[in-house]
């Protein structure tokens, strides 16, 4: 595939590299799609038709804001029936590059998270900094890694066993995936910790706002069928920096965390220090 193909730049193709899978298109500013990569679309068409209902209907909203991150869409293929593809694109005067990648869940029955948020596996959370790190473009916005621990789970198993705290990390997450915004992810990586990916926030500041929202949602009473108990979360926070590692990122998060932790109950601390 050359990138001579529609003049696109070499810093463009950059943001969208080829995997087997993937499906690129030129698409113009009214949405019709100039050139497809692959045989199964057609050139000259819409690039909502080529879209399973719910999401054509969504496209607008969706490719005004993926360039800040993927999206979940459900692209037809030959048949007729919708293969799941994270989207991102690379904005141009006239129009978009747009990337479709193949993932291998099916839908969200199988841990896919859809475009209000949601919530994804270790391995999805971990796949998305990778991408996130090595291809997320330019626009004047910043992505924080954030990691969470849940300080008094463990408390909770004791008192009133693991039942229990499952419930109470059950709804710590759903009212994270509630308040988080579009594109926005939250995952378990361990009994009591959470990533939560944050993206399009200005800078630290801001990301540790949208942190101290979230202890306030949190700490509200969760009703249990033996008692009513209360939450706080230590956090970490980080931005990402455009061509390190997984490691790295994660490794200035969870340090933050450790220091929260040590620091006492809902805390949040930042790599680098604010």
């Amino acid at each position: 595939m050359s990138a001579g193909q529609f003049e696109a730049t070499a810093e463009e193709w950059a943001a969208i590299r080829t995997r087997a899978g993937d499906v690129h298109a030129d698409v113009a500013s009214d949405g019709t799609v100039r050139w497809w990569s692959d045989g199964t679309h057609v050139a000259g068409g819409r690039l909502a038709d080529a879209l399973a209902n719910d999401d054509g209907r969504l496209l607008g909203a969706v490719l005004k804001d993926v360039v800040t991150g993927p999206h979940w869409l459900r692209l037809l293929d030959a048949n007729g029936h919708g293969r799941w593809m994270a989207v991102l694109s690379v904005p141009r005067p006239d129009g978009w590059l747009v990337e479709f990648r193949d993932v291998r869940a099916l839908g969200p029955a199988a841990g896919v998270p859809d475009h209000r948020g949601g919530v994804a596996d270790r391995d999805q959370v971990l796949n998305e900094v990778t991408w996130l790190l090595s291809a997320t473009p330019r626009t004047g916005k910043e992505t924080a890694i954030v990691t969470c621990e849940l300080t008094d789970l463990g408390a909770i198993d004791r008192a009133h066993g693991r039942l229990a705290s499952e419930e109470v990390m059950e709804v710590v997450i759903g009212r994270i995936s509630d308040t988080l915004r579009a594109g926005d992810l939250v995952a378990r990586i361990a009994p009591e910790r959470l990533i939560v990916i944050l993206r399009r926030v200005h800078d630290l500041k801001g990301a540790v706002a949208v942190v101290k929202r979230l202890q306030e949602i949190i700490a509200e009473p969760i009703p249990l069928e033996a008692a009513e108990v209360e939450q706080v979360m230590s956090v970490g926070v980080t931005l990402i920096s455009r061509g390190e590692s997984v490691d790295s990122v994660l490794e200035r998060s969870e340090g933050a965390l450790d220091l929260a932790v040590h620091a006492g109950p809902s805390r949040v601390m930042t790599s680098p220090p604010l």
